[in-house]
Order: structure tokens, then C-alpha cells, then sequence
């Protein structure tokens, strides 16, 4: 009986908080393609979905954003080695022609799987800026992991 029991209260859950985040119901359900259960999830995914209804650690949004995090680990972890943060800003326009004829990392603040790595200045700046939805928050970054000459999150004029 507990098993049935067990079920229908995370049954009831699962359409409660469905019903409470239409919103972010329907963007997963739009992006993934498939309902989720926020009441007990099993993917990545559904975590993900979890914490953001659900999970009140303010750390946690600390930890997605990317600026915040690379901040928070240099406090807590200061030895930590750490990519050497060129630039950062709103536009990418605005990304300084010069570090783009390195070799660097550009990368989108504002979601994943947006990473650009740039080698000998290939890919060009052109087509670095008509990459669809690199439109905000790029960071620039060495590749090298021990060129500390800079702290991590500052910003270059």
C-alpha cells in the first residue's frame, strides 16, 4: 500500500508543479520534447528544472552564471589554477580586434554549448560576430591554464 501511496502523492506533485511553472513546463517540453517530472527527477535535465522551481540555495545561481561562479570558486578555492580572463562584456562587437587574432576561448554567459575557440585568429572576427545567439555577455579567455598574470573576472578597458 505504501507503494500506491508513494505514487499518488508524487503523482499529485508532478501535476501541482506543473500547473505552478507553465512557463518553464512548456520551454522544456519545447526544447527537449518530452513532459518532465519535477517531482522526481531522473535526467540532467529534469534536475536542472528541480532546482529552479524547487531549490531556494541561492548559490545555485550563483554557480550558473558563469562570471558569478569563476568570482565565488576564486574566493572560496584561491589557489585553484585559472584561465586568465581577457575581456568581458554585453556586446560582442565590442570584443577588442586584437584578442582575436590569438589564440582564445569565447564564450556566451547566457547559456552553453557556445564556446569558440579561436587559433591563430581562425575563425575571423566576421564570423565569430554573425554567430547566432553570441549577442550577450561574451567572455574572452586564454586557453592556457597558467598564464595568472591577470585575476580571474577582470575586465579589460
Amino acid at each position: 500500500m505504501g507503494s500506491a501511496r508513494h505514487r499518488l502523492v508524487l503523482a499529485a506533485a508532478r501535476l501541482l508543479l506543473t500547473l505552478r511553472h507553465p512557463a518553464l513546463v512548456a520551454r522544456f517540453v519545447k526544447k527537449l520534447g518530452y513532459l518532465p517530472n519535477p517531482a522526481a527527477p531522473r535526467s540532467y535535465h529534469e534536475l536542472m528544472l528541480w532546482r529552479k522551481i524547487i531549490d531556494r540555495n541561492p548559490l545555485f545561481v550563483t554557480l550558473t552564471d558563469k562570471l558569478a561562479a569563476k568570482d565565488h570558486i576564486r574566493r572560496v578555492c584561491p589557489e585553484l589554477p585559472r584561465a586568465t580572463m581577457l575581456w568581458s562584456g554585453r556586446n560582442p562587437a565590442d570584443i577588442p580586434p586584437e584578442l582575436l587574432a590569438g589564440n582564445v576561448v569565447v564564450k556566451a554567459n547566457h547559456g552553453c554549448a557556445m564556446n569558440i575557440f579561436v587559433s591563430d585568429g581562425r575563425p575571423d572576427r566576421t564570423a565569430i560576430l554573425a554567430i547566432p545567439g553570441l549577442y550577450a555577455n561574451a567572455l574572452i579567455a586564454r586557453c592556457l591554464a597558467n598564464t595568472h598574470d591577470r585575476p580571474a573576472g577582470a575586465r579589460r578597458a
